[in-house]
């Protein structure tokens, strides 16, 4: 890959992940105060995002192996992102029950668009060697991260000051610049022999691929239970914060997500070994699982988003360079594909789990429903749950593994 289409391909990376982020830092506040939806509809429509990435990345990831393709599912990727984001400025004008199922069906589209960074990745490491892989996927980190820190941002801004729709609309422009970006980069089809069944097995049966997957499905469990689920609704319902402050909020957990995230993938890994770069991540997101009902305020809030996001980067680039470290390049669409199924898994069920903790937690006060004993109960749920991806990797690998 050239230096100009490496630019360009780094271009379209912020561009994806821009057109899906502009609205998450407020969408769970946005569907119950101004579509009227319930704390479990909200996890659904949270949900929805990771259910269909959870159905669609192996298939797709098969798909791209057996057509030798990869470059043409991402620009697909690319326009479903901005018919997702055009179907939330529609829905900006809805109210009631409808409202509420349009969002779960256009959030449910975002999810068909992420689904194809199973392509988007490895059409980038594609070039790189098996022992590269893991310093690349850091690379490809920064403007993946980047990206999130400045659309939630702006996003947040916008919709306080000019409404939702802006947001909307920002996403929709975003998702069309990335299309003309990646039109700049060229498909180089991996060489190899047809994909099998035998084969398939074979992938999802390497030992790296299953542990980084399971430790990925944990991880995204908990950050979709929390940092980007009903931590949101905590600073709105208790904190009392406006959306303004939410957009802080998602960048206070993206800005060490993304630095970590650069490094943890190589310097720190050859510096402490796997194992303990991975546990220290999961004890970080443990920790502010902990913090969470005892923050009081924005700054205290944004402490814990922080070690939120500090674990998030130490993790996600191991897990993410595991699924296809030792697969061979003509078949790494598909370990991609497991890989991020099987923790759409978790990006799945931790809003809908997360979403019963709290909504079984409401209890009425002075006439009031109040959540915030079911919010506190999710976030102790979430300590546990990281402590136990903690355990699981202390077991799994060596210990400079």
């Amino acid at each position: 890959m050239s230096k100009k289409e490496n630019a360009a391909m780094l271009a379209a990376v912020f561009l994806f992940w821009f057109s899906v982020y502009t609205y998450p830092s407020f969408l769970q506040d946005y569907c119950m105060q101004h579509l009227g939806a319930g704390a479990f509809m909200v996890g659904m429509i949270t949900g929805s995002y990771g259910f269909t990435q959870m159905l669609l990345r192996i298939p797709l990831g098969i798909l791209s192996d057996a057509v030798k393709k990869r470059k043409l599912f991402v620009m697909l990727g690319f326009g479903i992102s901005a018919l997702s984001a055009a179907g939330f400025l529609l829905v900006d004008g809805m109210r009631g029950n409808a409202a509420a199922v349009a969002a779960l069906v256009f959030r449910g589209m975002a999810g068909v668009a992420c689904s194809t960074w199973v392509t988007f990745s490895v059409l980038y490491t594609a070039s790189y060697r098996r022992e590269e892989v893991p310093a690349a996927m850091s690379r490809l980190m920064l403007p993946q991260f980047g990206s999130q820190v400045v659309a939630m941002l702006l996003g947040s801004q916008m919709a306080q000051r000019m409404g939702a729709a802006s947001a909307f609309l920002m996403a929709l422009a975003s998702a069309i610049l990335g299309i003309i970006a990646l039109s700049q980069v060229r498909d180089v089809p991996p060489e190899g022999g047809p994909l099998t069944l035998r084969s398939v097995a074979k992938i999802a049966m390497d030992r790296d691929l299953m542990l980084g997957t399971v430790l990925s499905m944990v991880m995204h469990l908990v950050v979709w239970a929390t940092v980007l689920g009903f931590v949101q609704n905590w600073a709105r319902d208790v904190l009392q914060l406006s959306t303004g402050e939410l957009g802080y909020l998602s960048v206070m957990y993206l800005v060490p997500n993304t630095l970590l995230s650069r490094f943890s993938g190589d310097h720190l890994t050859r510096r402490f070994g796997r194992r303990a770069v991975l546990m220290t991540g999961f004890f970080a997101m443990a920790l502010a699982c902990a913090l969470y009902p005892h923050t009081v305020d924005l700054w205290s809030l944004m402490g814990a988003q922080a070690l939120m996001g500090a674990g998030i980067g130490l993790i996600l680039p191991l897990t993410m360079s595991a699924a296809i470290q030792n697969i061979p390049g003509d078949k790494r669409s598909t370990a991609m594909g497991v890989h991020q199924a099987v923790y759409g898994v978790g990006m799945f069920l931790g809003p809908v789990l997360a979403g019963a903790i709290v909504e079984g937690g409401t209890v009425l006060q002075d006439g009031v429903m109040v959540a915030t004993g079911g919010y506190i109960a999710n976030f102790y749920v979430c300590f546990a749950i990281s402590l136990a991806g903690a355990a699981m990797t202390f077991l799994s690998f060596r210990k400079k593994g």
